[in-house]
């Protein structure tokens, strides 16, 4: 035991002005007992230390000068430090960091979910027993119904990664339907103005992501009726969404990268259809457009209605890493047909550019 029981039950003792024949009286013990506690030379039995902790009037935790960890804070520092290195691209080395924070938090359910989102970000397949345990695990526990929504879709996109679609479908059902969603009944009974607009930018702006990835989805089945030209009608939609809610491209770090990949898969989409060289080009050129301005994003509130006051963090500190992605777009083949036009030659440059 790291902690000075002895030294402590003196201390308690004196403070007390009681003897040891009397704590001995208090707890049915002889005097040499407690006589050998505070010599060092036992310890007192687990059971009694609760009676030993109420004879003093102290915790457990007091009686052992147990170190109590604010977890709270701890987590704040766990997660300050995980955000930057996750916004900075280094998400391997996020699945260490919060399993140093499960070791001094094991049953914080904040950090189980974080270190099942470690696992999964970095790759599902490989995780997918830590992914499936540690999800299980928050849906079986009292968490509230963000973790266990958090969990359901993990584990759901886990299976559905690893080949096993029963699974896959089985736990997505588990889920809540949109039209009972949180936010949803909230806006329906909320009546202070403030929590109200509150709600209303906070859904609208998850709806709109989610929107983006649901789109994405689409774009990468060529079983869905309609095909390709079905996809990217609604590719278009989805832009036109956003070009809407965010004017001129005001939108957060993460926002700027979902919009340049969608321009992206557009452009593909655009040479798969056979169409119009100028509207490969529109769409890559757009794609280009969100990369650059993400190096220049800076903390501030957004203003059109449907996300008033949603807060937007600065970029973070490897503020060009959609234009590398940007770079890495215009290298893959499905471009082989633009490569010698001068705009994209330009395009490629310009990047060049950004980049150095």
């Amino acid at each position: 035991m790291e902690i000075n029981l002895a030294d402590k039950l003196k201390s308690l003792r004196k403070e007390k002005g009681v003897s040891q024949e009397k704590l001995a009286q208090y707890l049915n013990v002889s005097f040499q007992a407690v006589s050998k506690w505070e010599n060092s030379n036992t310890y007192p039995d687990i059971t009694l230390l609760p009676d030993i902790a109420r004879f003093f009037g102290i915790t457990i935790d007091a009686l052992l000068q147990a170190e109590k960890i604010d977890e709270r804070a701890l987590y704040q520092t766990y997660e300050a430090r995980a955000c930057e290195q996750y916004r900075n691209g280094g998400r391997e080395g996020l699945i260490s960091l919060w399993q140093e924070a499960s070791h001094k938090m094991p049953n914080n359910i904040e950090v189980k979910e974080m270190l099942m989102s470690a696992y999964f970000d970095a790759d599902a397949v490989k995780y997918q027993k830590e992914i499936i345990e540690l999800g299980t695990e928050i849906c079986n526990s009292d968490a509230g119904s963000y973790y266990k929504g958090q969990a359901i879709d993990q584990i759901a996109r886990t299976y559905g990664e690893c080949g096993d679609g029963h699974m896959a479908e089985l736990w997505a059902r588990k889920a809540g339907r949109i039209m009972h969603c949180q936010e949803m009944i909230l806006m329906q009974v909320l009546t202070d103005g403030k929590k109200l607009t509150e709600v209303f930018s906070y859904a609208n702006y998850w709806f709109l992501n989610q929107l983006c990835y649901m789109a994405m989805g689409l774009c990468g089945n060529s079983d869905i009726p309609g095909g390709t030209a079905y996809a990217q009608e609604v590719e278009r939609a989805v832009i036109k969404l956003y070009e809407v809610v965010y004017p001129g491209d005001d939108m957060g770090f993460e926002d700027l990268r979902l919009m340049c990949m969608m321009h992206c898969f557009a452009a593909e989409d655009e040479l798969s259809l056979g169409r119009d060289e100028a509207a490969v080009k529109y769409e890559l050129t757009r794609a280009l457009e969100c990369a650059q301005k993400s190096i220049s994003v800076e903390a501030h509130d957004l203003s059109h209605p449907l996300v008033k006051n949603w807060h937007v963090m600065a970029a973070p500190t490897d503020r060009k890493q959609i234009v590398r992605f940007m770079k890495g777009r215009l290298e893959e083949g499905c471009f082989d047909s633009c490569r010698e036009r001068e705009w994209f030659h330009q395009m490629r440059l310009k990047i060049e550019t950004l980049l150095y």
